[in-house]
């Protein structure tokens, strides 16, 4: 049984497709009013549990074999954030793994950690420290920003007219597609070339931010318009918002996608994994047809496996709908 934290992100969704194409046993561990559902037509199972919460945690991995750890903040809250998910969260997550026996962990970290100052890459570090120091078999992934993030600035150019950015973009990076993150995931469950290893994972070519945000424009339909924030009132805007932790801590690693260089030749990643990658090109019209229907309600329902609770408790199909609880409550957080 392989386990999945982070299985309703965007990228730990991609993870548990990938391993249920291939026939594998999924568990997912997924928090209370998390949409989960959008994984109903997998055939995963689901176990409704928190980082925060070490009970949870260790009765989602009884008789597990493999971990694979998707789990991000991507904007901070009061009591979702960095010290209390990706620092604590992790650690007693590695804790317990060690505890059952897990054959391997794979952690997704991301590139500039090793580097960078933001609170996020931190943490990050934090949690990379304590797979390493746990006497676990492990791989972990520093991947490079995915496509999804420079098509959701499009749409937000296409809602609002322009944008700031938190940094010049001339920057180049490894843009890496989501479904290349996943199967490279999946093949670190048992790749004897990345045990006990922490490697640098990137797409099939170099692009500038810039370049890269002006492809997501384009098959967004809409010209970039963007602006850069000054580097002083970005910093000055990170000191001021620290007690309100859900803004500063994204503007800070936001500008280290749009200033620093990170990247990883594609020839590694090719004799590392074993798999042609993904263009760049390709992978954007992909995911975007995805966002695209999100925004339309009757295409996002039509995409929508049933949410019902059913799909959790009993098997699929067996259960009649009128006799069952509602879903879990949604998070406060």
């Amino acid at each position: 049984m392989i386990v999945v934290t982070g299985a309703t992100g965007r990228f730990g969704s991609a993870v548990v497709r990938t391993l249920r194409s291939l026939d594998l046993p999924v568990r997912a561990l997924v928090r209370k009013g998390s949409h989960y559902y959008w994984l109903n037509d997998t055939g995963c199972t689901y176990f409704f549990g928190d980082l925060r919460d070490p009970q949870s945690v260790r009765r989602c991995l009884k008789d597990a074999t493999h971990l694979i750890v998707c789990t991000n903040v991507r904007r901070e809250t009061k009591a979702n954030n960095h010290v209390d998910v990706t620092i604590n969260g992790h650690t007693a997550l590695f804790e317990a793994a060690r505890a059952e026996g897990l054959e391997r962990t794979v952690l997704v970290s991301c590139m500039g950690v090793e580097h960078t100052s933001s609170p996020a890459s931190q943490a990050r570090r934090a949690a990379e420290e304590a797979l390493t120091a746990s006497g676990m078999e492990y791989t972990i992934l520093r991947a490079c920003i995915h496509e999804t993030s420079f098509l959701e600035l499009a749409w937000e150019i296409h809602d609002k007219g322009s944008i700031w950015l938190p940094g010049p973009g001339t920057n180049r990076l490894s843009i890496l597609p989501t479904r290349d993150l996943a199967r490279m995931a999946t093949a670190s469950l048992d790749l004897s070339t990345v045990r006990n290893k922490t490697i640098q994972v990137g797409g099939g070519s170099e692009v500038v931010f810039n370049e890269a945000l002006d492809m997501a424009c384009s098959i967004v339909g809409v010209e970039r318009k963007t602006s850069v924030a000054p580097g002083p009132l970005v910093r000055l805007g990170s000191h001021i918002g620290k007690p309100f932790r859900r803004f500063a801590n994204q503007v800070a690693e936001a500008r280290v996608w749009a200033s620093e260089d990170l990247t990883v030749p594609p020839a590694i990643m090719v004799d590392t994994f074993g798999f042609d990658l993904t263009p760049l090109g390709e992978a954007m019209a992909e995911t975007n047809a995805f966002l695209a229907d999100l925004r339309d309600p009757e295409r996002r329902e039509a995409r929508m496996v049933h949410p019902q609770f059913y799909a959790t408790v009993y098997e699929p199909g067996t259960a009649d709908l009128t006799l069952l609880p509602d879903g879990p409550p949604p998070r406060r957080d």
